[in-house]
């Protein structure tokens, strides 16, 4: 009698569990969906987007998470206010069109179909940029499109899949410029390369508690660089790498985190507001506590994300 007690009691402990995991995922998902969202990462600070994303995850080190996921994000800025144009505010020497942003937020949900629920959930919001366009009118060849401020922008991250608790990172500041390449004033093609760099301080908590409460200051790199066709969409690579140092030698005790993604896809404008990406990404996370051997975790994606955005 104890025995059917016992399963008894562990089968609505686990419908618990369940319901409850099931609550908080459909919570989460209303509030992305409502609150207003952009993100400080993304190359396209001129329009709001909500997203989402068919993909298969794989090589995690866990194969309970390589499986079929929904993914949703949405981007949006509070507050946007063009300027006008200054000659004392240049870009490269030339006049530039101040845009200045406030409130800008990402948001994504990774979410399995396969019995994990909710897998991933990254928030990004950067209380205030400043975007200056450059005025100059003469397209063809090499040509600056952009320079960018970003103060006190911050990142949370907690991804099962690469047993990744809790990780925040504030940054400082993060500074950006973004290039052009055409043949010709015409031209169809054109090839855009774009470099930001961050500086800030991270807090990291690993799934294994052995690796827990690391903090570090941080360097980071998104480098972005593209070829695009105004009629036939663009193929681009987005990487993204943060480095954490000490002043202390990690050997000596002191931890660090260093967080990485890469990813590579085809976009297509399917109309004004419609576009189509293809694309896939690898992510990692790298835990250094000292003394103790190095904590290494990674997975790649491949995904199908139908984007809108106004």
């Amino acid at each position: 009698m104890d025995e059917v007690k016992g399963v008894f009691y562990m089968v609505n402990n686990n419908r618990l569990k369940l319901y409850l995991k099931s609550k908080l995922t459909l919570s989460l998902v209303l509030a992305l969906l409502i609150l207003p969202q952009v993100s400080a990462e993304t190359w396209d600070f001129n329009n709001h987007s909500v997203g989402v994303a068919g993909a298969y995850e794989f090589k995690t080190n866990d194969d309970i998470f390589e499986d079929s996921k929904i993914i949703l994000d949405a981007q949006y800025i509070v507050e946007s206010r063009t300027d006008d144009i200054s000659e004392k505010l240049s870009c490269c020497s030339r006049p530039a069109l101040p845009v200045n942003m406030q409130g800008l937020i990402d948001a994504k949900l990774n979410m399995g179909l396969d019995g994990t629920g909710l897998e991933f959930i990254s928030i990004n919001y950067t209380p205030w940029a400043t975007r200056w366009e450059s005025e100059d009118n003469s397209r063809d060849e090499f040509h600056i499109e952009w320079d960018l401020l970003e103060l006190g922008a911050m990142r949370y991250v907690s991804d099962d899949a690469l047993e990744v608790d809790s990780y925040f990172e504030f940054s400082i500041l993060r500074v950006g410029r973004l290039l052009a390449y055409r043949w010709s004033e015409d031209s169809a093609y054109a090839i855009n390369m774009g470099l930001q760099a961050s500086l800030g301080y991270a807090l990291a908590r690993s799934v294994d508690r052995t690796y827990s409460n690391v903090s570090n200051p941080f360097a980071g790199v998104f480098f972005k660089l593209s070829i695009e066709h105004h009629k036939f969409g663009e193929l681009y690579s987005i990487n993204r790498f943060v480095n954490g140092f000490s002043i202390s030698n990690p050997s000596r005790g002191h931890p660090t985190a260093r967080e990485a993604r890469v990813r590579v896809g085809y976009l297509y404008n399917i109309n004004l507001n419609l576009k189509l990406d293809v694309y896939g990404e690898k992510r990692s996370f790298y835990f250094d506590e000292g003394g103790l051997p190095a904590l290494y975790t990674s997975s790649g994606i491949f995904g199908l994300q139908v984007l809108y955005h106004w």
